[in-house]
């Protein structure tokens, strides 16, 4: 007995294996496979009438295809594959199924587990009835559908809506990555993917090739009907073919899409893109074309943000609130040609555009004036700074003109430069500030000195001073408070306060009081009578607020920038008072100043390039030499003068070194600057009373910067007691 089934098994085996050998198929099974893991080997079929494999209850699951997964002869409503449960598919075989109507190869229906699926073979379907479908997701969740180079997911034949993937009521892919072939073809209505209903595809790839082709009406490579908020990236091809109404990309009137990222090919039978609702952002570095139609067919929807690369881009409708020219060289740049344009755009360049100054032709065509929004602007390229504009060139043709920003930009910050136009530059400005700050020259050399007192040794004056300055042109009004006392016959002391009411300056530059010129002195005087020896130490401070306005030089821009300017100045004087008479005295006088001057960096604020300043320390050494003279022409009037040599025995300025813009050149404040300087001064006194006395003063002084010089009116009445 042992030995007859021996020799029977060996029987079985030998026929098998003679099958094997002269290429008679392996048997295939006629079963449903229901909730468990699936594992079909190459060269194994399993077919079924219909769902051939179903995962309904328990899972996940998952389902390895090498072989082939059949299921024909579907009357309506049938797949090859019903899962409700998570699965994941890894399909290297073919998945096919065929029938009358509303038919599929893969079914995610009602399913809330984890899902996957990745294609390298081939997933199908024919029908000659409706609703071809290659794998369809309802009231499900996919994280991913991956269809690599080798894969390909189509539907055959379909009579109406074909769709190799479709999105339907409540399904969420959250991506679909395409490397192979997604193709569709039928009588009408083919979709290479759709999304409708409240389907939503969260992130769309392709390299590969997404067709849909009919006979007549539409047929769209992608759909989007309803609020998915896709973002798309395309480097392939998506294309759709025959019919009246055949589109690449379709949104509808509820459709749209977060983004559209083309290096690819985008065709159409009629147009490229057909948008009925919303896209947020359009990049073009691709094609987009419609054959019959237009790339971009927009006269129903919006679109928020369009770039373009193309040289022959064509748009229906109305125009995207942004439009971004990319240019990759002075022969290869976007153009785009605008039919019935409905609205109005601001006009830019992108990021990584790669310009050169001077003009791209045509790079809007079919537009006037009233759609352009904004069209000018500055860029920065490879660290050079352009201005652009879009320009009227003829007719209905704009095209974009490049400068270069950095001759105009250093014009605007100094104007003395060669090829520049004079003008209220920065240079100009900063040096008038520097020369505004010389008021405590002013004090303490020839005015601000109470040296009369009364019984108690005490002196006040109140006064008023007007000073202005020349070419540019700046005024300012001020009131001055004085005190002196006398501490002994030989000394005396005393500080004063100077706060300017107003300033007139150039329409480039603002001024205001931070804080008022302060200062303290203190003298000695040889003899009680001040005849003889004189010596006088002092100080002074004073900070200002300042609106510094850069003015527009050819291409460059108007801006403003505001920073703060202080002063120190430490003097030593030393005078002999010399009583020529009763009524002349002459005091020839030499002294030592110090001086101190900084600017606070800033930036300027609202406008595309801002240039941002250095500090700037402005340091001297003086010696002012001279002679001052008082004659008394009555009791009551006495005149008075100076005539003194200023110069520089020391000076030290940082250079103004703007950064902002590439290639701005260093300015060097010290070649417009004086070393030495002359002062002329009158006064006249009037003794109102025994302890009143009214007194003006006129003083002439040339300034360190520009050749500006400073004329002074100051009126003063004393009081002493």
């Amino acid at each position: 007995m042992l030995q007859f089934v021996l020799s029977l098994k060996i029987k079985i085996i030998t026929l098998f294996l003679i099958i094997n050998l002269i290429g008679f198929p392996y048997p295939s099974y006629s079963e449903q496979l229901l909730n468990q893991d699936v594992d079909i080997s190459s060269g194994s079929t399993v077919s079924h009438s219909t769902q051939v494999i179903q995962q309904l209850t328990g899972g996940p699951y998952t389902i390895d295809n090498e072989g082939t997964i059949e299921a024909s002869n579907i009357t309506s409503h049938a797949e090859a594959i019903l899962l409700e449960v998570g699965t994941s598919v890894d399909n290297s075989g073919l998945i096919t199924t065929n029938g009358s109507a509303n038919v599929n190869g893969i079914n995610f229906g009602n399913n809330s587990g984890t899902n996957m699926l990745t294609n390298s073979g081939t997933i199908q379907s024919t029908t000659t009835g409706n609703y071809g479908g290659g794998i369809i997701i309802n009231e499900s969740n996919v994280s991913e559908i991956v269809n690599t180079s080798t894969g390909t997911i189509r539907v055959i034949d379909s009579l109406v809506n074909s769709a190799p993937i479709r999105v339907n009521i409540g399904g969420i892919v959250n991506k679909i990555e395409n490397n192979g072939t997604i193709s569709a073809t039928g009588s009408k209505h083919s979709r290479g993917i759709i999304s409708i209903n409240t389907g939503i595809i969260n992130q769309l790839i392709n390299t590969g090739t997404i067709s849909a082709q009919g006979g007549s009406d539409s047929n769209h490579g992608i759909a989007i009907w309803n609020n998915s908020g896709t973002n798309l990236t395309n480097s392939g091809s998506i294309s759709g073919s025959g019919g009246s109404y055949s589109y690449g990309i379709r949104v509808g009137n509820d459709g749209n899409f977060s983004s559209i990222t083309n290096s690819g090919t985008i065709s159409g039978g009629k147009d490229g893109i057909a948008n009925s609702n919303n896209i947020t952002n359009i990049i073009n570095t691709g094609t987009i074309t419609g054959s019959t139609g237009y790339g971009i067919h927009n006269n129903e929807g919006s679109i928020t943000n369009l770039t373009n690369s193309q040289n022959n881009l064509t748009l229906l409708g109305n125009l995207p609130t942004n439009y971004y020219i990319k240019v990759n060289s002075t022969s290869s740049y976007g153009k785009i040609t605008v039919t019935n344009p409905n609205g109005s755009m601001n006009v830019g360049i992108t990021d990584d555009s790669v310009l050169s100054v001077g003009t791209y032709n045509a790079v809007i065509n079919g537009i006037s004036a009233e759609n352009i929004s904004n069209s000018s602007g500055t860029y920065v390229n490879n660290d050079n700074h352009y201005k652009y504009s879009i320009n009227n060139s003829t007719g209905t043709q704009w095209d974009l003109v490049i400068n270069d920003l950095t001759s105009d930009t250093q014009c605007s910050v100094d104007s003395n430069r060669p090829g520049c136009s004079k003008t209220k530059c920065i240079t100009s400005s900063i040096e008038t500030t520097l020369n505004t700050l010389a008021n405590g020259n002013f004090a303490h050399m020839n005015t601000y000195d109470c040296d009369t007192f009364g019984k108690t040794g005490n002196c006040i004056s109140i006064g008023g001073r007007y000073i202005s300055i020349n070419d540019p042109k700046s005024e300012s009004s001020g009131v001055v408070l004085v005190y002196g006392k006398k501490h002994s016959q030989n000394f005396r002391w005393g500080g004063f306060i100077h706060y300017n009411i107003d300033y007139k300056t150039s329409s480039n530059l603002a001024l205001s009081d931070k804080v008022p010129l302060i200062g303290f002195y203190g003298v000695w005087n040889e003899n009680a009578d001040k005849s003889g020896l004189q010596f006088k130490i002092g100080n002074s401070y004073q900070a200002i607020n300042a609106t510094i306005i850069r003015p527009q030089a050819g291409v460059s821009e108007r801006a403003k920038g505001k920073t703060n300017i202080t002063a120190n100045k430490f003097i030593l004087e030393l005078r002999n008072n010399i009583h020529l008479s009763n009524i002349t005295t002459v005091s020839p006088y030499l002294a030592m100043r110090y001086s101190e001057k900084y600017q606070k960096g800033y930036t300027e604020k609202n406008i595309a390039l801002p240039l941002t300043f250095n500090k700037i320390f402005d340091n001297s050494w003086s010696i002012i030499g001279g002679i001052k003279y008082n004659f008394k022409i009555n009791q009551k009037y006495k005149f008075n003068g100076t005539f003194g040599v200023n110069h520089d025995i020391s000076h030290n300025v940082s250079k103004l070194s703007p950064n902002g813009v590439s290639g701005i050149t260093s300015v060097d404040l010290t070649k417009n600057r004086r070393s030495t300087r002359y002062i002329v001064s009158f006064g006249l006194d009037s003794k109102i009373t025994k302890n009143q006395i009214l007194r003006l003063k006129a003083q002439y002084e040339e300034l360190p910067y520009q050749g500006m010089n400073e004329s002074n009116i100051y009126a003063t009445y004393n009081f002493l007691f």
